[in-house]
């Protein structure tokens, strides 16, 4: 907790940076539908929203509180995430590390809004790794690596694509600059996209 103190406190003094204890607002601009956001069935609230600019890339980091009802009482999971701006929209497509879906029932909640489209698993692509759910099966297929895969399992990482965001999320509440190796693990996610992928769905 005191080294989560002191990294809120440096970056809030950095001009660079833009903070915010609260953000409702920004909160809503989020479809709720999809993960982390659907992990929190009965409240959200985001803490410690911190914006700027990341390899020239526009960033968003922050932590998530997500309540689900329990037997005796709510409980509130915490989420770190950051939130990377794409180039262009792209098809939902959720990509879920196995050891972080294994974790606080987050099997039992959506990856993707299915209300809004169509979005299915797919449990026969990639490895055994990650979870793949998508509106798009050829999209998925093209961006499914086994080095992205490697690398969502050992930073234990989830993500995905809501528009032209890449939302990246973990259990627990890090500091910025272990968020900011976060946002460094899907800034090469996306860097190690295929050159089809930017003339989708060309």
């Amino acid at each position: 907790m005191f080294e989560i103190r002191k990294s809120i406190k440096r970056f809030r003094d950095d001009p660079d940076w833009t903070y915010r204890k609260h953000a409702r607002d920004y909160l809503a601009t989020f479809d709720r539908g999809g993960y982390p956001f659907s992990l929190g069935p009965d409240g959200l609230a985001i803490r410690n929203l911190l914006q700027g600019n990341f390899h020239g890339r526009e960033l968003s980091l922050f932590h998530l509180l997500a309540w689900q009802r329990g037997a005796k009482a709510n409980v509130a999971w915490t989420y770190s995430v950051a939130v990377l701006r794409l180039p262009r929209t792209f098809p939902a497509t959720a990509v879920t590390s196995r050891r972080l879906a294994a974790s606080h029932r987050v099997e039992k909640r959506p990856a993707l809004n299915r209300l809004t489209g169509p979005a299915r698993p797919l449990p026969d692509l990639g490895t055994h790794l990650v979870h793949y759910c998508a509106s798009d099966l050829d999209f998925a297929a093209l961006i499914s690596t086994y080095a992205m895969e490697r690398r969502m399992h050992d930073a234990r990482l989830g993500w995905r694509i809501e528009e032209d965001r890449m939302i990246g999320w973990t259990h627990g509440r890090e500091t910025y600059e272990d968020l900011l190796s976060l946002a460094e693990d899907l800034a090469a996610i996306v860097d190690g996209f295929p050159d089809q992928v930017w003339h989708w769905p060309e």
